[in-house]
């Protein structure tokens, strides 16, 4: 009996040391987020710019200082210490982008024309190029490199460039030119006016060869209208001329003169009376 009891008090005493013990935590000091627990205190941390140079005690609170040159400090701390600048070596292809201060640390940069080699940016690497045929779809920064893309049908790129994007081809029509040469990714189309030339002249003839027709149609057609009114002229010079022929055989008869010795003397035209004259004679 005596042994239960004893141990039913044991474990009633463990609890009760337990529970103070729980109490004790949650009454413990509660510090806020500028501050730190020292001796069960709470100290103060020392603001940004600034770093601990004597810890809290019992007796006095926490004392800054600030920090040195070339070191910064960015919030809110009880570090005894300052974190050192950054430094960017140029021989890696680094440059300061931003200088720093007590508060802010340097920020380095690949300087142009590069980008950062790995994820800690510990050095540089030349921008890739986008070769013929591709232009640039992304241009590269400090931490990224160029991003490249295929040019599409109608665009051309003729270059090797980090910054140059694909052209769209040439429009020859804008220029009142003729397309002589299609273009392709790598090459812009070829516009020619020689080609324009010979274009326009076809479309000249192509124009013209109606109204040539007309006008040779119409030439024919005169050139038989006057040759029928010539066969119809000849046709009626050709019914005059039996009557005018005999209208001048009529003109042309022997006359009638005076009877010499009781015979008529017929007297031809065209022949002169000396005739007659040397028959009485």
């Amino acid at each position: 009996m005596e042994t239960r009891l004893s141990g039913w008090w044991l474990s009633w005493g463990g609890c009760a040391l337990l529970l103070l013990a729980c109490l004790a935590v949650e009454h413990g000091p509660k510090c806020g987020v500028d501050q730190y627990e020292q001796h069960e205190r709470c100290c103060k941390k020392c603001p940004p710019g600034q770093k601990v140079e004597t810890e809290c005690s019992g007796e006095s609170d926490t004392v800054c200082q600030d920090c040195e040159s070339g070191r910064f400090q960015a919030g809110w701390t009880k570090a005894m210490q300052c974190t050192p600048h950054a430094d960017c070596h140029q021989y890696a292809g680094l440059v300061v982008h931003m200088g720093g201060n007590a508060q802010r640390n340097v920020v380095c940069r690949c300087r142009n024309g590069t980008h950062c080699y790995g994820q800690e940016c510990e050095s540089c690497q030349p921008n890739s190029a986008c070769g013929p045929g591709e232009g640039v779809r992304q241009e590269a920064n400090h931490v990224n490199d160029t991003v490249c893309v295929e040019c599409a049908d109608g665009f051309f790129s003729n270059v090797s460039s980090a910054t140059a994007r694909c052209q769209a081809w040439s429009s020859c029509e804008e220029k009142n030119l003729i397309q002589k040469t299609k273009g392709t990714r790598t090459s812009d189309v070829f516009c020619s006016e020689e080609a324009r030339r010979t274009h326009s002249l076809a479309l000249l003839l192509l124009l013209l060869l109606p109204l040539a027709v007309l006008v040779v149609g119409a030439a024919v057609f005169a050139l038989r209208k006057r040759r029928d009114m010539d066969h119809q002229h000849v046709h009626q010079n050709e019914d005059k001329q039996p009557a005018e022929e005999d209208d001048e055989e009529c003109s042309a008869s022997p006359i009638q003169e005076t009877l010499l010795g009781g015979q008529p003397v017929a007297q031809e035209d065209g022949k002169d009376s000396r005739l007659a004259q040397q028959e009485q004679v």
